[in-house]
């Protein structure tokens, strides 16, 4: 949607002040726009003289037989932000149930790796052997480290410039990420580790804009479509089977899926309450929203038995809390 084109319909006034408020406070929020035209649109078909009624939400978030999940994942996102906007302005507005989004994805559940399969891995990728042509034995070791000991989205990983790895201090220092946001990122020690190990090797002489995980190819980064297939064949010399992403896994996006989850693992049976490990754990992510967190609770619970009583108390207690997610992925 242009952002010159004008809204029309009862709830027009409303939805350029929370586009104008969204966009004042940083996010680009185009698709979002495009959905608000929609629902401007649509709002000429119901009675909008109290505010966003119930039966707008339900018309504007009506699954479409052709839509991916995420589709209508985003519509319940968007107009739960939208109410929220409704009634900070003391405007009646109806707020979507998160559960009608949640429901849905219950028979998606990705691939968790177990501790001993994260093992198997990094001993298939130290034991690469070196090439003249190129720094797998070098790179392999040290980003998919990266890539379990951070939970960094691996596109984050190869946008990693020299600037942004603060080895003194252990800190990764991620820009412009998904959701448009930065955070700065603490590394473990060990990780840190391999990093500067990769550093030495690779980067003897370098300036703060060069890639840290630099292509031997020019000047720019390896790419994710490499180092996905490469990650295919280390998973199929541990003798796991690649699976698709549709399908959940195992891929190499699973390696956040897994951090998340073993921290969570971690921080439960070190007795940190969740009212510190889940918002924690949501801004090292960097999750939009506290359930996109929240629902690896779940799946922690199903990777270690032993803590399903916690994770339920825990679970109950803040199911009334939490907001709809955007995507999975984002995870």
């Amino acid at each position: 949607m242009s952002r010159n084109k004008a809204f029309t319909g009862p709830l027009a006034e409303h939805i350029q002040n929370f586009l104008d408020e969204k966009r004042a406070l940083g996010f680009k929020y185009e698709e979002q726009a495009r959905l608000l035209s929609v629902l401007d649109v649509l709002s000429l078909q119901y009675d909008c003289s109290n505010g966003l009624s119930k039966e707008l939400c339900f018309a504007f978030i009506e699954k479409n037989p052709n839509w991916r999940q995420k589709t209508q994942e985003a519509r319940v996102t968007l107009i739960r932000a939208f109410a929220e906007y409704l009634i900070r302005h003391e405007i009646p507005a109806y707020m979507v149930d998160y559960s009608i989004v949640t429901n849905m994805n219950e028979d998606f559940k990705p691939y968790i790796f177990t501790h001993s399969q994260i093992a198997d891995i990094f001993m298939v990728a130290d034991s690469i052997k070196p090439n003249s042509t190129h720094d797998t034995h070098i790179f392999y070791p040290a980003i998919l480290r990266v890539q379990y000991g951070c939970g960094l989205r691996i596109s984050e990983t190869l946008g990693l410039r020299m600037k942004d790895v603060d080895m003194n201090n252990g800190i990764l220092h991620v820009i412009n990420a998904k959701n448009n946001k930065d955070r700065d990122i603490p590394v473990s020690d060990s990780v840190m580790e391999y990093m500067k190990w990769y550093s030495r090797k690779i980067h003897p002489v370098y300036a703060p804009e060069d890639y840290f995980f630099k292509s031997r190819r020019g000047t720019g980064h390896y790419e994710k479509t490499a180092v996905n297939h490469y990650f295919r064949d280390i998973l199929f010399a541990c003798g796991i089977m690649h699976g698709n992403k549709s399908d959940g896994g195992p891929h190499l996006h699973n390696l956040r899926h897994t951090f998340c989850v073993h921290s969570l693992e971690a921080m439960l049976r070190n007795g940190i309450p969740h009212q510190v490990a889940l918002p924690l754990l949501m801004t090292y992510m960097g999750h939009s929203s506290l359930s996109a967190t929240g629902r690896y609770l779940k799946l922690t619970a199903e990777a270690f038995p032993d803590l399903v009583e916690q994770v339920s108390k825990i679970y109950a207690d803040i199911i009334p809390d939490l907001e709809v997610k955007t995507e999975y992925e984002d995870d």
